[in-house]
């Protein structure tokens, strides 16, 4: 695939050598359910919508948040159509315009998606030539890549202090329109899977941060409980 023909690749698309012929790049985006984010002149947003983009916008207090408790700084964060949204190799972020027109107001969701993503830019298997694989493997690979990104965005919206029921709310909603429309998804696990995904990942770290209040913290008191740790190692 040659991704100069195919514009802004979803990330994973790049580990794909030129040269390995797999099909015409319209097939392959069809076939794989892969929209190419298309990008939107920021003077033509909406007042509302460019706010969402400014310095200190929505997108850009959740992205300083990401980087905050991921240690991942990230790149830029772009309008597009065509995408809810997606992120490139150089961790640059597109967010959809008709999704923040639609949901813009709900950060609870925002994170969510916004930490799905994030997931993505943290994934080990962006290092990985994919060319070699079927598309049988090839899908398996990206199911598992993005049930990561779900694991990673359940314990970030914790750590961010969000819900992840909006997220949930949003995969159920998605998935009843694929439904309707017969459309087939290889890219993801089932939603029952997903929802237990980030929910439980969303627990775990809820569940490590209790412990480590209780390993490291005196009740009532801000000191760590250093000497209790090395007496019980």
């Amino acid at each position: 695939i040659n991704t100069n023909i195919l514009s802004l690749p979803p990330a994973w698309m790049s580990r794909i050598q030129p040269g390995r012929a797999m099909g015409n790049a319209e097939e392959i985006r069809k076939l794989l359910g892969e929209p190419i984010p298309q990008l939107v002149d920021p003077k033509t947003l909406a007042p509302g919508i460019a706010a969402m983009f400014g310095r200190s916008g929505v997108l850009e207090r959740l992205r300083r948040k990401l980087a905050l408790i991921s240690r991942k700084k990230g790149g830029q964060i772009f309008p597009a159509k065509n995408v809810i949204a997606s992120v490139d190799e150089e961790d640059n972020l597109y967010i959809g315009v008709d999704f923040l027109a639609q949901f813009g107001n709900d950060e609870d969701l925002l994170a969510g998606i916004l930490a799905h993503e994030w997931g993505h830019m943290m994934s080990d298997r962006r290092k990985i030539d994919w060319s070699h694989l079927t598309y049988d493997q090839l899908f398996a690979l990206r199911r598992e890549e993005e049930a990561e990104a779900d694991g990673f965005s359940g314990r970030a919206l914790f750590l961010m202090n969000y819900s992840p029921e909006p997220m949930v709310d949003f995969l159920t909603m998605l998935q009843q329109k694929k439904k309707e429309k017969k459309l087939p998804s290889h890219k993801y696990h089932n939603l029952a899977t997903r929802v237990a995904i980030l929910r439980e990942s969303f627990e775990a770290g809820k569940r490590a941060m209790d412990m480590a209040r209780r390993i490291f913290f005196s009740s009532g008191h801000m000191g760590p409980k250093i000497g209790h740790v090395i007496g019980d190692g």
